[in-house]
């Protein structure tokens, strides 16, 4: 099972792979805004947690594991941050409160959401 954390790194890899092709470490800590040694455990807890593959100085690959559930946490941060704007929040806002929000909401509320947001449509 993943944290919030290793959720939270997921989807920064799953962004950085369409937008470059490629994972280094250095990206990550970019992109999340953190230190590099703190890239460097998760990036170890997530190849334990047999998400991604990497060896020490290379790139980082997603496992197909990894990759379902990557894809799956952006679908529900899209979800949510497309439902924030129907309701009049900010670009800004709707993205960061989605990132909160996003792992910490059961599957039928999802399934829900979807549909609501299919019928305003």
């Amino acid at each position: 099972m993943a944290t919030r954390n290793m959720e939270d790194y997921l989807e920064a890899i799953l962004d950085l792979q369409n937008n470059k092709g490629y994972i280094k470490a250095k990206d990550i800590a970019d992109k999340l805004e953190v230190k590099r040694p703190s890239v460097s455990e998760m990036t170890k807890k997530l190849k334990e947690s047999n998400f991604v593959s990497y060896e020490k100085y290379g790139g980082i690959t997603f496992t197909e594991k990894g990759r379902k559930l990557a894809r799956e946490i952006r679908k529900r941060h899209d979800l949510f941050a497309d439902f924030l704007r129907i309701i009049g929040v900010s670009e800004k806002n709707s993205q960061r409160d989605a990132c909160k929000i996003e792992h910490d909401v059961s599957p039928e509320t999802v399934e829900c959401l979807i549909n609501f947001i299919k019928t305003i449509r």
